[in-house]
């Protein structure tokens, strides 16, 4: 049997400096949220999504009825959690909007302890470091909560507890639909040592094999069972009203490939930014049509380009130094061919960031390498103040013309060419660790 040293922090080697250390980091969390809270929400009277979400539930209260007509762009547990709030006795739109920030800051909090106890306080830093520069999406908005299920299965699957690193993307999947991407990377791969029957010296050849069967069930058993709580709750057409959600939407003004639309829009009247069905700021104009058919096909280009990576990546030996690369390389790319970017996606991209960096600087064997998991985070960290920058400081302006909209382009430029850059750096630095490992 091979044992594998235990890397991570020992907290209880000095015990006052290990409680000075966890007593600073609630700290700086704390302190960090606190002030976020006050910047982004207080302050500005922010109101984000919770006002959508408080709506919801304030007319089902009125009519009734139930979660099966409602936040269909949601899967069903997710629409239940955000209807949690109102039931649990938050019927006016201050105390919902405390409840969401609660629990996302429940979320945050506990996604930081597990950075903190599994990597040490680095990937806590980083952590406090990318929900800050992300503003009020971290605060008002429920994607936190399958962003923080998707970095813990990326800390597990590197880690090489496969089985639980499924059953959280089998979770995160519940709660938005993008995390199933990440499944891939809970697979391992076990080398079969087999005679070579073409050899008298009695050698014995490697067989690869990709170990799928114990996370396939992880990730099955606990499909079923939000699947089995889905039907009973909403019904067959609510478990799959997200999917039918995304298929008609048109091209929203943060997709990659809304820049050079965006751009036009700028100067030509022939363009127009309008609020759709979909509760999303849209962009009509000459040029868009041809752009989806762009997004279209590049998210196919991507998605083969992802497949043929993996492919490579279990052939090479599942190195599992890569994998937060690898997380940032599929949901990148997701995100970078959608056309309905919006701001929050940003935070998907943050859980597997601090995961990276957490790993780096724990060093050991399993450790990616540091200089370019530092300049991963510094890219991540740039793209995610960008963001900021372009919801909600500069967002108004993107809607209607003023002499500050060039401002907003250039950054919304920068914020895209950057998640471009991103994905690059994040399928290169993979690649890098991968061809340096042997057969």
């Amino acid at each position: 049997m091979t044992l594998v040293a235990d890397r991570r922090p020992r907290w209880g080697a000095d015990a006052p400096a290990a409680a000075a250390l966890v007593l600073t980091l609630v700290v700086v969390w704390g302190a960090a949220k606190l002030l976020s809270v006050w910047a982004w929400v207080v302050v500005p009277a922010q109101y984000g999504d919770t006002y959508y979400y408080f709506l919801t539930a304030q007319e089902l209260a009125r009519t009734g009825g139930g979660v099966a007509g409602v936040l269909l762009e949601y899967p069903t547990p997710a629409a239940l959690l955000l209807l949690l709030p109102w039931e649990l006795g938050a019927t006016d739109y201050e105390a919902y909007r405390q409840a969401v920030v609660v629990m996302t800051a429940l979320a945050d909090a506990a996604f930081a302890l597990l950075l903190g106890r599994r990597l040490g306080p680095v990937a806590v830093l980083a952590w406090v470091g990318l929900t800050s520069a992300l503003g009020p999406l971290v605060l008002l908005r429920f994607d936190l909560l399958p962003a923080v299920v998707a970095g813990a299965a990326v800390l597990l699957a590197m880690e090489g507890r496969r089985v639980a690193a499924s059953v959280l993307v089998g979770l995160g999947t519940g709660l938005k639909v993008w995390p199933i991407v990440l499944f891939p990377l809970t697979l391992g791969r076990r080398d079969t040592h087999l005679p070579d029957a073409r050899d008298t010296s009695g050698a014995r050849s490697r067989v690869r094999r990709v170990s799928v069967a114990a996370p396939a069930l992880g990730l099955a058993a606990t499909g079923i069972a939000l699947v089995a709580v889905s039907l009973a709750v909403a019904g067959w057409d609510r478990l799959l009203s997200p999917l039918a959600y995304q298929r008609d939407r048109g091209l929203q003004i943060e997709a990659v490939p809304a820049t050079l639309p965006m751009q036009a829009w700028a100067d030509d009247p022939a363009y127009r930014v309008w609020y759709s069905t979909f509760k999303a700021y849209e962009l009509v104009g000459p040029s868009v049509a041809g752009w989806i058919g762009v997004a279209q096909v590049a998210a196919l280009v991507g998605a083969v380009a992802c497949v043929a990576l993996l492919a490579w990546w279990f052939w090479r030996g599942a190195d599992p130094r890569t994998i937060a690369w690898l997380a940032l390389v599929l949901v990148g790319t997701f995100v970078v061919t959608s056309r309905a970017l919006s701001p929050q996606y940003l935070v998907w991209l943050a859980a597997p960031l601090a995961v990276l960096v957490g790993f780096a600087f724990r060093g050991g064997p399993d450790a990616p390498p540091l200089g370019p998991s530092l300049v991963t985070f510094a890219l991540g960290l740039g793209l995610c103040t960008l963001t900021t920058a372009v919801y909600p400081v500069y967002y108004d302006h993107l809607l209607q013309r003023s002499p500050l909209t060039d401002r907003a382009l250039l950054f919304l430029t920068l914020r895209n060419i950057g998640l471009l850059a991103l994905v690059a750096w994040a399928a290169a630095s993979a690649l890098t660790v991968v061809r340096r490992r042997g057969h």
